[in-house]
């Protein structure tokens, strides 16, 4: 008899601007994206993804913007291609207050955020949300964002990643090292804090990142944020196979996925790893209709609001790649760049003209299903079957009626599956780890690099 289906980890995709990966949709009717910068609009956002059946909302983030041929075009401004965007670790608190068991995974940066305030930033977060955060974890390619910060010219795509290893190793020091198990007392009788033997300074000095001194903030439900990853280079796969929880892929074929997910479980176990420590989400579009034809009038519809000037602009912002200027005969797999990697990596078969119209069409979305509830739970449950991808990240075209109508109509297909959660299945008090890999999980396990960093009390020793 084979094991009952495990429920699909579901993740919501989400930017604090006003259009996320079709370039142009911020103006559609329906689109509430407008209201970005309204408290209210993310804490309903927050509150229907929970009651929903939602375990994660993903906020991504580029502090960066599109530069093509030495200058930003008008049509950035135009159509709101990356600019504006505010800082979306900051609606973290506001939206936990409202919710009990979402989770939230915030970008940031290890090229341009310091080790020591980002760790401070992201520990307070797993105090204020009652360990319900999870970092993701990037690389930034865009010169535009050194500008921005007054850095010299960014070091090479591998080299990002040696120096993202040694932030997180300096985070690690800072989030598992710094205070031991009960050394926080809280007690006021005595009138003592905090055990002084029992905390511990941090003493770093490395290539990219020196550091001495007391962490300032005291062991949060789970030390270490959730670790979100997605790379798809080859530095990048070994970057996540070593570091990270769940892993964002990228393929717009199963099989593509398929072999991706059993590469990154491969180079997890090289390392020492549990394979089944990590998670693994795909990006997922859906279009529900009365029918199949119902739903794809709908998706023609949404995809007309696409503006192509735009979503040139956009590659251009992740991958320092102007589409029109490359050889339309030419293939994607030829091209190299110090840029972002991963939409490069996701055409790598494809020539230029096809990959160009691909993107102009679809922007970053892999896969996209159309049809009725029963048709999109039974493409869902085909695809995580062919693959073995952990769940989705949804990527909506109008927030927050995709959303809506994904909870609505298809959530409740696939519990009738086994392949979402029910309601309450997930105990209140539940970090977000937890909520992905099961009750008592609260921290990273023995087999992660972190865990060299405990500290072992001398009795333990």
């Amino acid at each position: 008899m084979s094991d009952p289906p495990r429920p699909l980890l579901l993740s919501a995709f989400e930017v604090s601007g006003p259009n996320l990966t079709s370039q142009g949709l911020w103006a559609h009717p329906e689109q509430e994206t407008l209201r970005y910068k309204d408290l209210d609009h993310w804490l309903r956002l927050a509150t229907l993804l929970e009651e929903g059946g939602f375990d994660v909302l993903f906020l991504a983030d580029s502090p960066g913007y599109p530069v093509l041929g030495g200058r930003t075009p008008d049509v950035v401004f135009e159509q709101a291609v990356e600019m504006p965007t505010n800082d979306p670790l900051l609606l973290v608190p506001a939206m936990a207050t409202v919710t009990r068991r979402l989770g939230f995974a915030v970008t940031s940066s290890t090229t341009f955020e310091g080790p020591y305030p980002n760790a401070r930033r992201f520990a307070t977060l797993d105090h204020l949300t009652r360990g319900r955060i999870g970092w993701n974890v990037v690389t930034t390619s865009s010169p535009v964002v050194s500008d921005l910060h007054g850095r010299e010219r960014l070091p090479p795509h591998d080299v990002r990643y040696d120096v993202a290893d040694e932030h997180l190793e300096l985070s690690y020091r800072l989030f598992e090292g710094g205070w031991e198990d009960g050394a926080v007392l809280a007690d006021k009788a005595a009138r003592r804090y905090a055990d002084p033997a029992r905390v511990h300074p941090v003493h770093h000095d490395g290539r990219w990142f020196t550091s001495h001194g007391y962490f300032k903030v005291e062991p949060s439900p789970q030390r270490t944020p959730v670790l979100f990853q997605a790379g798809s280079s080859a530095r990048g796969r070994e970057f996540a196979a070593t570091h990270a929880e769940v892993v964002f892929l990228q393929g717009r074929d199963a099989g593509t996925l398929h072999a991706q997910v059993l590469d990154l479980r491969a180079r997890a176990a090289a390392h020492g790893r549990d394979p089944s420590s990590l998670r693994t989400l795909a990006g997922l579009t859906v279009v529900v209709g009365r029918d199949r034809d119902h739903a794809r009038r709908r998706l023609e519809e949404y995809l007309s609001w696409v503006d192509e000037d735009a979503a040139r602009a956009y590659f251009a912002s992740m991958t320092g790649i102007d589409l029109a200027a490359l050889d339309p005969a030419g293939r994607f797999a030829d091209l190299r760049t110090e840029g972002g990697r991963t939409q490069v990596e996701r055409y790598a078969g494809e020539t230029v003209a096809r990959a160009r119209a691909d993107f102009l069409r679809f922007g970053m979305r892999e896969f996209v299903l159309t049809g009725s509830p029963v048709d999109v739970a039974d493409q869902v449950e085909q695809l995580a079957a062919r693959t073995g991808v952990d769940g989705f990240n949804l990527t909506p075209f109008v927030v927050p009626g995709s959303y809506a109508e994904f909870c609505e109509h298809v959530v409740p297909e696939l519990r009738r599956r086994g392949l979402a959660r029910e309601p309450g299945s997930v105990p209140a008090g539940s970090t977000l780890r937890e909520a992905i890999f099961g009750a008592g999980r609260r921290r990273l396990p023995a087999d992660h690099p972190a865990a060299r960093f405990r500290h072992v009390p001398e009795e333990q020793a």
